[in-house]
């Protein structure tokens, strides 16, 4: 007879849980307790939200929504991936919707709603300027890359949650966030921020 060796490594690496498990569970049988998922990831999506659209009000609505959306469809969320990245495809697919729409008229002098700080008018009028500039640059980047650049920058997300929301491991996600923000280094030059 020979000796049989059982082998310790696992045949499967198993996936994290998801902190919010529990969480979700209560929400899908009291909606009340929707509320704590509410408060953990309302300024993730906010700001996630104001790196994608520019206007302040429209952003708070699309939050909102995104938030009734979720709420709405709790009962769906089959937990294959975390809440979180679930939550942020329905915040993308509420930009997204936004975006399609036609723009409002831009307001013609958008320094008179600087509010009053120490800079003086004309560090206010270039900081305006630079900013325009750097969102018009972000603009132009593939939809893909605007939105890595809001879940980590807008949203504050950390890598490994950014390659669950999109399907990849976070090395990957941090080079592409890499290539994006070589993208715009090569576009936005420093000697002029």
């Amino acid at each position: 007879m020979g000796v049989r060796v059982l082998s310790a490594v696992p045949t499967k690496v198993a996936r994290a849980v998801d902190p919010d498990v529990g969480l979700v569970a209560a929400a899908r049988e009291q909606p009340r307790a929707f509320l704590a998922l509410y408060d953990r990831y309302f300024e993730r999506v906010l700001g996630y939200a104001r790196v994608r659209i520019r206007d302040g009000a429209t952003c708070e609505d699309v939050t909102s929504q995104v938030f009734m959306t979720a709420l709405a469809r709790i009962g769906r969320f089959r937990g294959d991936g975390s809440f979180a990245g679930w939550l942020f495809q329905i915040a993308r697919n509420a930009v997204l919707d936004v975006q399609r729409r036609p723009a409002p008229e831009p307001l013609s002098d958008r320094a008179a709603l600087v509010a009053d700080a120490a800079p003086g008018p004309e560090e206010r009028l270039l900081a305006l300027e630079r900013a325009e500039r750097l969102r018009t640059i972000v603009g132009e980047l593939q939809p893909e890359q605007q939105h890595l650049l809001a879940l980590r920058y807008g949203a504050g997300l950390a890598y490994d949650e950014i390659g669950e929301i999109v399907g990849a491991t976070s090395g990957t996600a941090r080079v592409r966030m890499h290539r994006i923000l070589e993208e715009l280094r090569r576009r936005y030059p420093h000697d002029e921020a």
